[in-house]
């Protein structure tokens, strides 16, 4: 008899990237048949998702597409299936791309078909795969935000009319994803339909995550994807009251894909928790305590690391 249907275990396999994992975990559970067979029917039988905004945004989301099963079911090695969607694109927009890399084409030729369409486009790799964010429209709002360093304020972008939100978003079809992001210029982005303002989640995992990747790229700007991912969610665990994110965490660990800073810093935190605690279950106060620690001796390491 199967245990009941986890979803942390579900979107703990996407966010690792493992789409045949979460395949085979949902076809254990009969009440998600339906899920399964949208997976059949995409992943094995190519029966694509249709964008009806026109005829041309659906043809180059198409090529995306390809790219996602290329790489996360056949397993296509992850720089052959970027070479084969640079050479789509190509072929689409009838140019020689051969001296070009996928990143020049993204940023030219593609971002500039949906930029006609009056789509703000977001091009690049999110954890180490491509993926864009394509949306309609934007509203600007500040917020003060408390960290363990002392309160700053910072412009929030708020984005809407979403048709694309990378590979996370298209791998679980739509049932979990990127929540925002921060680039380095102090700006944090939000994807507005993921998150209840009033919520922990919004004001804990996006507003307090953001913006310590804002506070600490102002201050290192070389600082790598997996050092800015450990301690985000660190500042997280040390501000979340309402839910058992080293749980969350713990699922999304993962260290065979270096390229995933997420799942990569996920399994620090979860390594270290482990250690500090014994393996001991950990009360919120405790959980707390633990972090600011940890947090405190990577601010020295980070010093060490990135200072010149």
């Amino acid at each position: 008899m199967n245990q009941e249907f986890d979803r942390m275990v579900y979107c703990g396999l996407l966010v690792r990237g493992n789409l045949k994992g979460a395949m085979a975990y949902l076809r254990q559970y009969p009440e998600y048949r339906a899920l399964y067979q949208k997976y059949e029917a995409v992943f094995e039988r190519e029966e694509y998702l249709i964008y009806p905004e026109d005829a041309e945004i659906d043809a180059l989301l198409q090529i995306y597409q390809k790219y996602y099963r290329e790489v996360f079911f056949l397993e296509v090695d992850a720089k052959k299936a970027e070479e084969n969607m640079k050479n789509r694109f190509a072929a689409f927009f009838g140019i020689d791309a051969g001296k070009m890399t996928f990143r020049e084409l993204e940023e030219t030729q593609i971002a500039d078909s949906f930029r006609k369409k009056c789509f703000q486009f977001l091009g690049g790799e999110t954890s180490g795969y491509y993926g864009p964010y394509i949306w309609k429209t934007t509203e600007l709002k500040t917020y003060d935000v408390g960290l363990p360093e002392g309160n700053q304020s910072y412009p929030v972008q708020f984005l809407d009319g979403f048709i694309a939100k990378s590979w996370l978003d298209y791998l679980s079809f739509g049932k979990t994803g990127t929540g925002g992001w921060s680039n380095g210029d102090g700006l944090l982005n939000c994807v507005r339909a993921v998150y209840d303002l009033a919520s922990e989640s919004f004001q804990v995992s996006f507003l307090k995550h953001e913006a310590k990747h804002a506070m600490d790229l102002a201050r290192y700007p070389e600082m790598q994807p997996t050092d800015l991912e450990y301690r985000a969610k660190l500042v997280e665990l040390i501000y979340t009251k309402e839910r058992n994110l080293l749980a969350v965490f713990a699922q999304d660990a993962d260290t065979s894909n270096k390229e995933n800073g997420h799942a990569l810093a996920a399994s620090r935190i979860a390594e270290e928790f482990t250690r500090e605690s014994g393996g001991n279950p950990l009360s919120i106060a405790e959980t707390q305590s633990i972090a600011r620690k940890l947090l405190q001796k990577s601010n020295e390491e980070i010093k060490e690391k990135y200072a010149h």
